[in-house]
């Protein structure tokens, strides 16, 4: 019976991370559409995040899943009450969520110059994929960037961030 109760714990989690995410990517194209960000633009800036943030996602995507983070919110937190073990959950989302846009736009802000919303919706991309479920088994932020750097023919390929008295 308690096998039972942890795959339906474990359906729960997942479908929340599953609307979570959703409700996160419709946030990013909702912003994008309002912003007239082009999927030139969105391009341009993917290209533009350096290799080394691209491997820190692709990693940090692997420990989320491999640790399974987010299950380990829920019998941590909320105290016996289901609905409060999804809100903390939930809660634990947004603050990661929030957190890695804030570290993703700053690097790519420093890289870049300046910060435009073509720049902030692939921060958030990158956030968001950290965040989805299931995806820590795949590469797929890298292949897309190197789609990405190929599509400019390497203009924006950087290694490491652009770091103001390190990197010229």
């Amino acid at each position: 019976m308690a096998n039972g109760a942890n795959e339906k714990t474990d359906f729960k989690l997942k479908l929340l991370k599953a609307v979570a995410f959703s409700i996160g990517m419709g946030a990013v194209f909702y912003y994008g559409a309002q912003q007239s960000v082009t999927f030139n633009e969105v391009v341009s800036a993917f290209a533009s995040v350096p290799l080394l943030v691209i491997i820190v996602v692709e990693l940090l995507d692997k420990a989320v899943d491999s640790m399974e983070v987010f299950n380990q919110l829920y019998s941590t937190y909320g105290g016996k009450s289901e609905y409060g073990k999804y809100a903390m959950t939930f809660i634990g989302m947004l603050i990661a969520f929030f957190g890695m846009l804030w570290l993703v736009s700053g690097t790519i802000t420093l890289n870049v110059g300046s910060m435009s919303p073509a720049n902030l919706v692939v921060a958030a991309l990158l956030s968001l994929y950290i965040l989805a479920p299931e995806t820590g088994d795949d590469e797929l932020i890298l292949f897309a960037w190197l789609g990405a750097t190929i599509a400019t023919f390497g203009k924006y390929l950087t290694l490491i961030p652009h770091i103001p008295g390190l990197t010229t």
